[in-house]
C-alpha cells in the first residue's frame, strides 16, 4: 500500500511489516497533517511490533508551525506498538536538528540515526532476527 503526498510519501509494506516515510524538501504543515492521515491508514495494515523507516536525505527543513503535527506523530506511532524506528539522515543538517529537538519531548519514541537506507535495512533486518528484543 502506498500513499502519496506533493513532495513526501508514506508506504506500507505489509509482507515485511515496516512503515516507510520520505519527506522531501520543505515541509509546510498541510503536508505533515496529510503525512499524518496517510500513517494511520497505513499502520492500521501493519501488524504490532512493525518497525519505521524514515527518510530524510531529500527533506530540508519543516515549518515551525507543523511541529505540534510531528510530536502527534511520534505519540501515534509510539502508542501503536511500533517496533524498530530508524531514521536515514545523510546530510540533513538542519531537519535533523530539529527532529532530535522534537524527538526528545515525546517519552517512548526512540530512534536511531543512520547515513544511508541500507544501513537503515541491515540494522532492521538485524533487529527482527535478535532474539529477546
Amino acid at each position: 500500500m502506498t500513499v502519496s503526498t506533493r513532495s513526501s510519501k508514506v508506504r506500507a509494506d505489509i509482507k515485511r511489516n515496516r512503515l516507510y516515510i520520505t519527506l522531501s524538501g520543505t515541509i509546510p504543515k498541510k503536508e505533515v497533517e496529510s503525512i499524518y492521515t496517510d500513517i494511520r491508514f497505513c499502520v492500521a495494515d501493519l501488524k504490532p511490533g512493525f518497525h519505521v523507516i524514515t527518510d530524510l536525505t531529500e527533506a530540508r527543513i519543516g515549518h515551525l508551525i507543523a511541529i505540534p503535527t510531528f510530536i502527534k506523530i511520534m505519540e501515534y506511532l509510539s502508542t501503536s506498538q511500533v517496533g524498530r524506528i530508524v531514521r536515514v539522515v545523510g546530510k540533513a543538517k538542519t531537519l535533523l536538528q530539529q527532529m532530535s529537538r522534537i524527538t526528545a519531548t515525546v517519552k517512548g519514541y526512540k530512534p536511531s540515526y543512520v547515513s544511508t537506507l541500507d544501513e537503515a535495512e541491515t540494522m532492521v533486518s538485524g533487529f527482527e532476527e535478535t532474539p529477546g528484543e
